[in-house]
């Protein structure tokens, strides 16, 4: 026999109700689980880019996807547990497959094809030269292809 939580139906109604919007229920629900349906963001406006960062811990970086089309930031993550043999053993679990999206509509013009992202300890950040009218600029941005956590600092750059 398995017991109800009796705020779940609140829970739900408030989460998906428009005026109160995922504010309310969306990040966590009243006992601090987490039901997640995004990655939480910070974007900061420099003078000639944006930045922005995603905290999405536990992701490896190899099914993290960034994307910029048209004045939009889209990022998207994946994540799954594995199952073995011992699946009848567990009495319980909450680990379970999980994927995140966040799309974010930039305040102005931005470079994309000079755009570059870094992942690390959880954090991506993103980076997003502005396009300048008139004279462009160009922004330098590198490649490498070892490990975040190699001798690079911690770079690695995406193809946005």
């Amino acid at each position: 026999m398995s017991r109800s939580n009796p705020f779940d139906e609140l829970e739900q109604f408030f989460g998906r109700h428009p005026f109160f919007g995922e504010g309310t229920a969306g990040r966590a629900d009243l006992w601090g689980r987490g039901r997640r349906r995004g990655a939480d963001i910070d974007v900061a406006d420099y003078d000639d880019e944006f930045v922005v960062m995603a905290d999405l811990p536990g992701f490896d970086r190899e099914h993290i996807e960034v994307h910029a089309t048209d004045g939009r930031l889209t990022i998207g993550a994946e994540r799954g547990t594995e199952h073995g043999d011992d699946e009848d053993r567990y009495l319980h679990r909450e680990r379970r497959h999980e994927s995140v999206t966040r799309s974010i509509d930039l305040p102005a013009a931005v470079i994309e094809s000079e755009a570059a992202a870094v992942y690390r300890n959880g954090v991506l950040t993103v980076t997003l030269p502005k396009e300048h009218h008139g004279e462009r600029e160009r922004v330098a941005t590198g490649s490498t292809s070892s490990d975040v956590d190699g001798d690079n600092g911690g770079r690695q750059f995406f193809l946005l």
